[in-house]
C-alpha cells in the first residue's frame, strides 16, 4: 500500500512539474500572478524567465513590453539559464498574437544560455524618437548611451567564461526593426541559426560598427563536422551606420549580413564588429587585458535564400572568417554609405559563393578580393561583370524581378518569366527550399536568387 501510495504520489508530481513547464506573459497580466493559464499571465518576460526549466515553453501574448532599466547589459528578457539538448527552451508569441518587445536599454532580448529558440516574436527599437545630430554628439562622450545604442535580440557569450559560452540558439520567424544598434548579433557563440526573420532599419545610431544580422568571434562548442551556423530566408533591408564609429572616426559596416572574426587576434587586428584596421595601441592594450584564447572555430557557416537590400554596407560579407557556403541570396543595391561591394569575403579562407542574384547600386561593385585562399565562385548572375574570381558559368544580364522597388512592403524580388537566373544555377550545395519554402528546384533545374519559380 505505502509502494503504490509513493507511486501514485511520484506521478501527481511529475504531472505538476510538466503542466508548470508552460507559462503564459500578456500586455494585461501581472506578475503577482502564477502564469500557469492565459488568464493568470505574468505582466513581464523577465518574470517568466525566473521559473524557465529545460523543456519549457513561454508563451507570449498580445502587448508591449519594455522596462526603464539602462544598466550595462539591461534587457527586456534576459535568458540566463539553459535548456538541454534534449529538453530546449522555447519562447514564443501565443498563437493568434503579435506581441511587441520595446527595448529602451541595452537589448530587447539578450541570451546567454544555451538551447534556447526564439520564435514569432518582435522587437521594435527607439530609432523614429532619435535625432541623428544628438546621436553624432552622444559617439564623442567617453562612455556609450545605450539610448543611442540598443540591439535588437543579442546572443551574447562575452560575459560567459570559457566553458560556459551560449550554444545552440534559434531564433526563427522574428521580425527585428529600428534597433540603434544591431539587429540580430551573436558574439562568441557556437551553433546558432537565424531563420526566416525580417531585419530592417538596424545600426542607425550606434556609436560601433554593427549591421542587420551578424556573427562575430565564434566560441568553438566542439569541432564537429556540418554547418554549426545557419543564416537562412531572412529579409534584411536598409540597415545602415549613419554616426561615425569611434574607434575609426569614419562610418562603417552597416551591413544585411556579416560574418565577422574566426580567425585569431592579429597585430592591427578589427575591433569588434567592424571590418577596419585600428591602431596598434588598442590592439596592444586588448591583448595586455589577459582575456583567454579563444579556440579556433572549424565549424561551417550557411548562409542562404537571403534578400539583402538597401542596406549602407554591403549585402553579404565575411571578414576574417573561414569556412562558409553563400548560396542562393539575392542582394540588390546595397554600400550607399561606406561603398562595400554587394558580396564579397575579405580576408577569408575557404568561402563558396554560388547561385547568388547580385545587383550593385549605380557606381557600385559586385564583389572584391583582399587577402582571401580558397574561394570558390561560380553560378552567379549580375548585370555587370567582375574580374576576381574566375568563373565559368556566371552570367551578365538584368535578372528580370518582378519589381525592385525600394519600399520593403512592395518590392518583389520574384523572377520575371523568361529571367536567365531560372534553371540556370547548379546542383552543388543544393538548397531544398527557397525563401518562401517553395521546394528547390520546381523547373528543369536550379533557379538563381533567393526565389524558385
Amino acid at each position: 500500500m505505502k509502494k503504490t501510495f509513493s507511486i501514485v504520489c511520484l506521478f501527481i508530481l511529475s504531472s505538476t512539474i510538466l503542466q508548470a513547464q508552460v507559462w503564459h506573459v500578456s500586455g494585461t497580466g501581472n506578475d503577482l500572478n502564477d502564469g500557469k493559464s492565459p488568464q493568470t499571465a505574468f505582466r513581464t518576460l523577465q518574470k517568466a524567465a525566473g521559473y524557465v526549466m529545460p523543456g519549457a515553453t513561454v508563451l507570449i501574448g498580445n502587448g508591449h513590453y519594455s522596462n526603464d532599466d539602462r544598466a550595462s547589459g539591461s534587457a527586456v528578457l534576459s535568458i540566463n539559464s539553459s535548456g538541454t539538448k534534449d529538453a530546449w527552451i522555447t519562447w514564443k508569441a501565443a498563437p493568434g498574437t503579435k506581441p511587441e518587445i520595446n527595448p529602451g536599454g541595452w537589448a530587447g532580448i539578450q541570451v546567454t544560455g544555451s538551447y534556447h529558440i526564439i520564435d514569432g516574436l518582435t522587437i521594435i527599437g527607439g530609432n523614429d524618437s532619435i535625432v541623428l545630430s544628438k546621436a553624432q554628439e552622444d559617439a564623442k562622450k567617453p562612455a556609450a548611451d545605450p539610448h543611442f545604442n540598443t540591439n535588437g535580440i543579442f546572443v551574447n557569450g562575452r560575459p560567459k567564461k570559457p566553458g560556459e559560452k551560449p550554444h545552440h540558439v534559434i531564433i526563427k520567424n522574428c521580425t527585428v526593426g529600428k534597433c540603434p544598434c544591431g539587429g540580430i548579433i551573436a558574439i562568441e557563440t557556437d551553433y546558432t541559426t537565424i531563420e526566416d526573420c525580417k531585419v530592417f532599419e538596424n545600426a542607425w545610431f550606434m556609436r560601433f560598427g554593427g549591421s542587420g544580422i551578424s556573427t562575430l568571434q565564434n566560441w568553438a562548442y566542439d569541432d564537429a563536422s556540418g554547418y554549426h551556423n545557419i543564416i537562412q530566408r531572412n529579409f534584411c533591408w536598409d540597415n545602415k551606420t549613419m554616426v561615425m564609429w569611434e574607434k575609426v572616426a569614419r562610418l562603417s559596416d552597416g551591413n544585411g549580413i556579416i560574418l565577422d572574426v574566426t580567425d585569431q587576434e592579429q597585430n592591427g587586428a578589427t575591433n569588434m564588429n567592424n571590418d577596419a584596421v585600428i591602431k596598434a595601441a588598442d590592439t596592444a592594450a586588448r591583448a595586455a587585458a589577459a582575456k583567454p584564447t579563444r579556440p579556433e572555430w572549424k565549424g561551417r557557416a550557411l548562409v542562404a535564400n537571403n534578400v539583402c537590400a538597401f542596406n549602407g554596407g554591403s549585402g553579404i560579407h565575411t571578414f576574417r572568417t573561414k569556412y562558409v557556403d553563400i548560396i542562393n541570396n539575392t542582394t540588390y543595391h546595397n554600400g550607399a554609405m561606406v561603398g562595400y561591394p554587394e558580396l564579397f569575403a575579405n580576408t577569408s579562407e575557404d568561402v563558396v559563393i554560388l547561385n547568388n542574384i547580385i545587383i550593385p547600386r549605380p557606381g557600385g561593385k559586385v564583389t572584391a578580393n583582399n587577402k582571401n585562399t580558397r574561394i570558390r565562385w561560380d553560378y552567379n548572375l549580375s548585370p555587370m561583370g567582375q574580374s576576381f574570381f574566375e568563373s565559368a558559368h556566371d552570367i551578365v544580364a538584368d535578372p528580370l524581378f518582378v519589381n525592385a522597388y525600394r519600399d520593403r512592403f512592395t518590392a518583389d524580388f520574384r523572377l520575371k518569366p523568361g529571367s536567365p537566373a531560372i534553371n540556370s544555377g547548379t546542383n552543388e550545395l543544393a538548397q531544398p527550399s527557397d525563401i518562401s519554402g517553395k521546394q528547390r528546384p520546381k523547373g528543369a533545374g536550379r533557379d538563381r536568387g533567393a526565389f524558385e519559380q
